[in-house]
């Protein structure tokens, strides 16, 4: 059991651990053509393009895709949606196709080029560029109706274009020798500055803001500058592969893809790049990500690959009201969530849904059913959004559950709990407080173990003592809802053990302070059945029902009702549910001697 109120003086102790990254699924897409290039104008619209006029829409983040006529035979090689009605796709043979109904029909645009275009990138509705080879460059600045030819003599073949707005834009590619070019524009495209980083040829381009970007190439080629292009630093891609296309999510955490199923991963703007296995031999051609938590990879056979960073389990432990399990996590907003579904491992059954909780609701959850004070339990939380889109199952974490018993001398008492597990490895906790006190109100810090002890000897006791186990999370919890006037909720820095005592047991007889009193059923529906072994009768007798902080919540006076008991015989009476919460309780009967037990009510 766990009180609502504790005076810790505690430490926070803790290990940290490197979060890993995030994993990539596959994608259903019922086709094995190449697909070139792939994004998306929502959280769920997206579109894929590729060989032979490849074109696939989906409208639930990939859960499926269908395929659409774009009315073309020859590749395509760009897409672009500026939300997820409008978008553009480019392709061989200077083609440039646009759709206002979320990619179901396209309309091919007019454009004063007949070379193969690479990309399409759109600043707002109306102004984008096209970019390919032979230093084509072309801007419209009414949504396509009208393409402008912007080739210059001093542009190389372009690759690949990163806008920052309707004026600013930089483009990749290289020079008839294969020397990596990089071109600049703030004037929307009627003055373009080239560079000439001194590398192979590069393929892809992405800047953050005006100053820092990066450029990808051949021989597994990574550039970076944080002066707007005028110079370039090379960085260790930890591969000589062909590398296609980059993107990064902000200012440290990045992804580039590549030929033979290469994907790079970084978390320090590139300092270090790490190969993430995605178990794919085949060219890896375009990576996007919506926002910071979700993202998609499309390359050659068809494949697509999906990954979403939600919501995981920030702590577990025991509710201080209820004395049930609480898990608690904190949500991310925009995600387009609908809910969350709450999952418990269940022996023989793996892992099984046991409740939803609606997004706008308080990010935390009391498992009713649990009995901590028996078994320690696993959870887990998934995110479905609007459109049905279930994210994958969060990392577990796993309660502590306390037990404690007789040691080999009658005044040892011995604690022994199951340590407390993040399958993340992010919270490891470094040490294990035990609390103790004569009662559930006053409990304190009594002793801290460090985290590979997982049992104490408590010596020397010779009277009752309450004992609960906890650990510190360095980073607190803060659930949150949209719903109501607590928005916020927490925080949450502890996760406590259920509580135990040693009033029921071989103390109490040993010195005969306390009786016990017998519960069934327990834990209590709708009424049970209290039974007191060698009862000792005296005038005033009285019930008293008390919360785990100590709170008188019933008491009835038996003194009539029990007047009749002879010394030492067995009495048992029923109390009702009534007004009782959901929770522990402690039952104790005051006759010649106090009598104590424990209910728990379902």
């Amino acid at each position: 059991m766990k009180i609502g109120i504790l005076s810790l003086f505690a430490l926070f102790m803790y290990s940290a651990v490197v979060v890993g990254q995030p994993v990539w699924n596959n994608q259903t897409t019922g086709t094995v053509q190449n697909l070139h290039a792939i994004h998306f104008g929502g959280l769920n619209d997206g579109c894929v393009v590729g060989e032979g006029g490849k074109i696939m829409t989906t409208n639930n983040a990939g859960k499926t895709w269908t395929n659409r006529t774009s009315g073309i035979s020859t590749d395509l090689n760009g897409v672009f949606f500026i939300d997820p009605d409008n978008g553009w796709a480019v392709g061989n043979g200077g083609k440039i196709l646009k759709s206002t109904d979320g990619g179901v029909t396209w309309t091919l645009q007019t454009t004063p080029t007949t070379q193969t275009l690479w990309d399409v990138k759109f600043a707002n509705a109306t102004t984008g560029w096209a970019v390919g080879l032979n230093d084509v460059i072309l801007r419209t600045t009414d949504g396509g109706a009208t393409w402008t030819d912007q080739t210059s003599a001093v542009l190389p073949n372009l690759m690949n274009i990163s806008l920052l707005d309707a004026n600013t834009a930089y483009a990749c590619g290289y020079s008839g020798s294969s020397l990596g070019r990089v071109i600049k524009t703030t004037d929307g495209g009627a003055n373009w500055t080239a560079y000439s980083p001194g590398t192979a040829t590069l393929n892809g381009i992405y800047f953050i803001n005006d100053t820092t970007g990066w450029a990808v190439g051949n021989t597994g080629t990574i550039i970076y500058t944080t002066n707007g292009g005028s110079n370039w630093t090379v960085q260790a891609s930890t591969t000589s592969e062909t590398l296609l296309k980059v993107w990064f999510i902000n200012d440290t955490t990045g992804w580039v893809v590549g030929m033979n199923g290469i994907l790079l991963y970084t978390e320090d703007a590139g300092s270090n790049w790490e190969i993430v296995d995605v178990l794919l031999n085949v060219n890896l051609r375009s990576v996007f990500f919506f926002n910071p938590y979700r993202g998609w990879l499309c390359g050659n056979g068809g494949r697509i690959k999906y990954t979403r960073t939600s919501e995981e389990i920030c702590l577990v432990t025991v509710d201080t009201l209820t004395q049930k399990n609480k898990i608690i996590w904190e949500r991310i907003l925009g995600q387009q969530t609908s809910y969350y579904k709450i999952y418990k491992y269940v022996v023989g059954a793996n892992y099984i849904a046991i409740d939803s909780i609606p997004f706008d609701n308080m990010s935390e959850y009391i498992d009713l059913n649990s009995q901590p004070e028996a078994f320690f339990n696993r959870y887990k939380i998934s995110a479905v959004d609007s459109a049905g889109v279930e994210s994958d199952m969060s990392p577990y974490h796993e309660t502590m559950n306390l037990l404690v018993s007789q040691g080999t001398i009658a005044t040892t008492v011995v604690l022994a709990w199951n340590e407390y597990k993040d399958e993340s490895g992010r919270f490891i906790p470094s040490a294990y407080q035990i609390m103790r006190g004569t009662s559930p109100g006053n409990l304190s810090l009594f002793q801290t173990l460090p985290g590979i002890n997982i049992s104490y000897n408590d010596l020397g006791v010779t009277e009752d003592q309450y004992y609960m186990v906890s650990v510190v999370k360095p980073t607190p919890c803060y659930p949150s809802s949209s719903a109501g006037t607590k928005e916020v909720g927490g925080p949450y820095s502890s996760s406590f053990s259920n509580m135990e005592e040693n009033l029921t047991g071989f103390i109490s007889e040993l010195f005969n302070v306390y009786g016990k009193i017998d519960i069934a059923p327990n834990p209590l529906a709708n009424s049970t059945t209290l039974t007191i072994q060698n009862f000792q009768m005296k005038n005033a007798c009285e019930l008293k029902v008390m919360d785990i902080t100590g709170k008188m919540i019933r008491s009835e006076d038996l003194s009539k009702s029990l007047q009749s008991a002879a010394p030492g015989m067995s009495v048992s009476f029923v109390i009702e549910r009534g007004n009782l919460e959901p929770g522990v309780y402690f039952v104790e009967v005051e006759a010649e001697k106090v009598y104590r037990g424990k209910l728990v009510v379902e």
